[in-house]
């Protein structure tokens, strides 16, 4: 028998959890059950190394959010593929591909990933109206299952919790030597100690408040000499990263605070710190903590970020509840007190975490579950 066709959908190849997280399924699919294309909206590529032969296939170079041309081309693409599933990612992806897939024929079983539970009040709207036209919608973390249950009102029976995963060979921890030279690569001396934000420059990230914790420790003299906060993401608003470079100025942080923008080389960057914060006012299975905790690299977290449970606080690091400059300042204040063997510790035991639950191998293994119940159901009908 034929593999099965899965056409992936996604806003871009940007740099990002979503986008990482798409590459690493359609690597993994089996190759005796499936095939896949990807098709993007836009041109926008970070991982352009990493993409698998002659992907993307499509490329519907959209500039706008919503292209009458574009979306034409996203109907032939899907005619011309004639694949069994659409996979669509990322709010643009998703409302897209519901859309489209309504002008194909035969039309194509809809799985919808969802990886924000930060939706605006607009798609919120529109979550709840098109919901109706996916077979299965796939929520990356229990948080996001709340928003779609239980404020969005979407019948639970339509809903699949998958948690995300890495590659723990692809994230795995560094030599000795290796963390040496990557501190050297980012400027890093020996006694620095290096606090990593690996997230884009936006709101929900909570960058600013990381600063201002910064700038209170250090007008109090609980700054050490030698901390060094490292910003690794692409800018998501212009409007918040002026903000957080006039707090930076603002706490007369220009010798802490670097801005790196996008990093390809994240292994190594991993490599180069101390500790990951990401103290986010959301996130959904965040897969840079999970990338961090698989390089054996201790995270601190925040509660609204940690409903998967992807580490448990003293063991693979720190949680903190509301995240506040207080609340920042005094975890700031707890991890640069904790000593090198006490994180080096709890690096181990949270790459353990990571190879128990957390691999992308499980996470492309509940996906063609799901993709064989899709397929059965669509035979069946």
């Amino acid at each position: 028998m034929a593999p099965a066709k899965i056409f992936y959908l996604i806003s871009s190849l940007a740099q990002g959890g979503a986008e990482r997280h798409l590459l690493d399924l359609a690597r993994r699919l089996d190759p005796d059950r499936y095939v896949s294309d990807i098709c993007v909206l836009s041109d926008r590529a970070h991982f352009e190394g990493d993409l698998p032969a002659g992907q993307p296939r499509y490329r519907l170079r959209s500039r706008v959010w919503a292209s009458p041309l574009a979306f034409g081309r996203l109907v032939s693409a899907l005619r011309a593929a004639r694949p069994q599933i659409l996979h669509t990612y990322l709010n643009d992806g998703n409302l897209w591909g519901r859309l489209a897939a309504t002008f194909t024929g035969p039309r194509p079983r809809v799985m919808t990933s969802v990886h924000l539970d930060d939706m605006s009040r607009g798609y919120r709207w529109l979550e709840r109206r098109l919901a109706g036209r996916s077979d299965v919608i796939i929520a990356h973390s229990r948080s996001i299952e709340r928003l779609l249950v239980d404020e969005l009102g979407i019948a639970p029976d339509r809903v699949v919790v998958i948690a995300n995963g890495v590659d723990p060979d692809r994230f795995r921890p560094a030599t000795a030597d290796a963390k040496q030279a990557a501190r050297a690569a980012f400027g890093l001396g020996p006694t620095d100690f290096a606090a990593l934000m690996a997230a884009r420059i936006a709101p929900q990230k909570n960058q600013e408040l990381v600063i201002e914790a910064m700038a209170r420790l250090k007008a109090s003299g609980a700054l050490p000499a030698g901390f060094r906060l490292l910003l690794a993401g692409r800018v998501s608003s212009h409007a918040y990263d002026r903000r957080v470079r006039a707090a930076v100025a603002a706490g007369g942080l220009g010798a802490e605070v670097r801005f790196l923008g996008s990093v390809r080389d994240m292994p190594s960057l991993y490599a180069a710190a101390d500790v990951v914060l990401m103290p986010s006012q959301t996130e959904a299975s965040p897969i840079a903590a999970l990338e961090a905790l698989s390089c054996q690299v201790p995270v601190l977290i925040s509660a609204a970020s940690n409903t998967d449970g992807v580490l448990a606080p003293g063991q693979h690091g720190w949680q903190i509840g509301e995240a506040t400059t207080g609340s920042i300042a005094a975890a700031l204040t707890e991890i640069v007190a904790t000593s090198a063997a006490a994180r080096a510790h709890m690096g181990a035991a949270a790459r353990a975490r990571v190879l128990e639950s957390f691999t992308i191998a499980r996470v492309a293994d509940d996906f063609m579950r799901r993709y064989d119940v899709l397929l059965a159901a669509a035979k069946a009908a």
